[in-house]
């Protein structure tokens, strides 16, 4: 089954595999955080304690905790979002210093775009549903820079809109943001998931009026490798893109950034050769790319994409020509495949690199989320772990750091350790308060958390922490006393009172301030801008607890440089 079938079975309700509902360890356990949500597709958590939902058919709603029960829906854009099988909204993400800085970003498959008009082109006439042969009409992947002002999101930017969908699988995917400060954002080949598709049924009435010959469908994956042949530029299928989040251009360090001959997209991107990469995490404090990448009949991948520096070269994943490092029936005569194939697979512009990991496709699986856990509760063998899902075999798996260099180590294909299996419905995984994990279950509309208990007759789930500017405060300016509360911090299922603990100055420890609110003078130094992460420590009446933290800068100069000047987000970030 492709992603396709699995957002087509939340649409129609299928039911998933019964399977118990059983963890790793009988002191795991998981609790639904949220509920009654419309086909949840992606959750992202602020500092200051709200937690943003996004839904399939485009709306994105706002709770003010993990204890809200009333969220407010700060955005509907259904009436641009083509919700269908895999198209949908289904990427969200947050600024890194949101709600300082009040923007969200969304990825979402438009109802319109590629040749300039205007949604929606459905129900509009001559588009039919795509279903089988029948490819409808082309749309298009959109990211937008959302700005919220109190409740309400008051514009919207659209950064990039160049991902080309004929049929409705593999459509976009995950919105994120590395160390570095750049948006990463995936998406999928938009080819056909029945037959191998290269282009060759296409919809005369929505022509793909870049593709060269014999080059669309899946083969738009490869778009890099053949790109003087594309006229104009190639698409963003099945590609990983790193973004100036102000702009849409392609980030300064990128692979193509300085090539005077490349086309935006070919500087924007950084990956390619992806079926479906559905959903990606960045290891936690670096901008190394861990990718899910959606299988087609052999083999469900994982990929790795370095970090990106001063000597970043693009990396190509095979797809089409390659599924799980074996060459892939019905694409493998095609010529650029035949090219890429000479000399063990470096025959093409860029060598074809590996899975990290593999496992079979066997029974209509898609691997569906893919995570990081950094927390300090869980058990320490799990500490830097990777964790990842299938939402058709309800499963999830964990590669662990045996080695404790904070990277996964290598385990063979499918040998990596089965952590839970349940009707688990996953279709994002993301770390939360106290360094939990958090799955969005599109099936049942939830938010679902899981959590450590070391004592099982005393189940305890940490507190969420939260930091804001206290009124009159503000998060950037002159050398200035700057006042923070942690009143919008909650404790789930424990009643009583939650104690604070204060970094004020950035170098670690929780011994500046005690009580829900603090504050503290900042000086600048000799330098233009000082950063300094302010933190909160929350702490039960059982001991569990949490952190917030919160980037402040302070200034000699009162002229300061634009909030996404990469320069000054590098700084701020560096010293998180």
């Amino acid at each position: 089954m492709t992603m396709r079938a699995v957002l087509l079975c939340a649409l129609l309700a299928c039911a998933g595999a019964a399977l118990a509902q059983t963890w790793a360890s009988p002191n795991f356990r998981h609790t639904h955080a949220i509920t009654g949500r419309a086909q949840p597709t992606q959750v992202a958590f602020a500092h200051d304690g709200r937690v943003f939902v996004a839904e399939k058919a485009g709306r994105v709603w706002m709770y003010d905790n993990l204890l809200d029960a009333t969220p407010v829906e700060v955005a509907d854009l259904s009436a641009v979002v083509h919700d269908f099988q895999d198209r949908g909204l289904l990427g969200l993400a947050l600024d890194p210093r949101f709600p300082e800085r009040p923007y969200l970003y969304v990825l979402y498959a438009f109802n319109g775009g590629l040749f300039a008009d205007v949604p929606p082109r459905w129900p509009a006439t001559g588009c039919a549903n795509p279903v089988g042969n029948n490819a409808g009409c082309v749309v298009s992947g959109r990211l937008s820079r959302l700005t919220l002002r109190d409740t309400q999101v008051i514009e919207e930017r659209v950064l990039v809109e160049d991902w080309y969908q004929q049929y409705p699988s593999h459509s976009i995917g995950s919105v994120r943001f590395g160390a570095d400060g750049y948006l990463y954002a995936g998406g999928g080949d938009g080819a056909s998931y029945d037959w191998a598709d290269w282009g060759q049924r296409g919809n005369p009435s929505w022509p793909d009026q870049r593709s060269p010959t014999d080059q669309g469908g899946a083969l738009r994956a490869q778009g890099l490798e053949v790109e003087a042949l594309y006229s104009g530029q190639v698409w963003l299928n099945g590609t990983i893109a790193r973004i100036d989040p102000g702009t849409g251009a392609g980030a300064p360090g990128n692979p193509l950034a300085s090539a005077t001959d490349a086309t935006p997209n070919a500087k924007r991107i950084i990956a390619y050769g992806l079926r479906n990469p559905f959903r990606f995490a960045l290891r936690p404090g670096t901008n190394e790319v861990w990718i899910g990448d959606v299988g087609w009949n052999t083999t469900e991948e994982i990929d790795v994409i370095p970090a990106i520096d001063a000597g970043a070269t693009l990396r190509n994943f095979g797809w089409p020509c390659y599924e799980g490092g074996l060459l892939t029936s019905g694409y493998s005569a095609r010529a650029l495949c035949m090219t890429l194939y000479t000399n063990g697979g470096t025959g093409g512009r860029t060598p074809v690199s590996a899975p990290f990991h593999a496992y079979a496709h066997t029974s209509g699986n898609a691997i569906s989320a893919i995570a990081f856990y950094t927390g300090e509760r869980w058990p320490a063998e799990y500490r830097n772990a990777l964790f990842f899902a299938d939402t058709v075999i309800n499963r999830m798996w964990t590669i662990k750091d045996t080695n404790g260099d904070g990277r996964p180590d290598p385990v063979a294909s499918g040998a990596a350790t089965l952590f839970g299996q349940s009707n688990l419905g996953i279709v994002d995984l993301v770390p939360g308060p106290a360094g939990d994990l958090f799955f969005v279950n599109i099936n049942n509309g939830r938010i679902t958390r899981i959590s450590w208990d070391a004592d099982i007759a005393n189940r305890n789930l940490a507190p969420s922490a939260a930091i804001a500017l206290a009124k009159g405060s503000v998060a950037d300016g002159p050398e200035r006393s700057i006042a923070f509360a942690a009143v919008n911090s909650v404790d789930a299922d424990d009643p009583g009172a939650l104690a604070f603990e204060w970094d004020l100055d950035g170098d670690g420890d929780f011994d500046d301030a005690t009580g829900v609110t603090a504050s503290a003078a900042y000086t600048a130094p000799t330098a233009a801008v000082r950063t300094v992460e302010v933190a909160v420590r929350a702490t039960d009446a059982r001991g569990a607890r949490d952190v917030a933290r919160m980037i402040v800068t302070v200034s000699r100069d009162l002229l300061f440089v634009d909030g996404f000047d990469p320069n000054e987000r590098r700084e701020m970030l560096r010293s998180r």
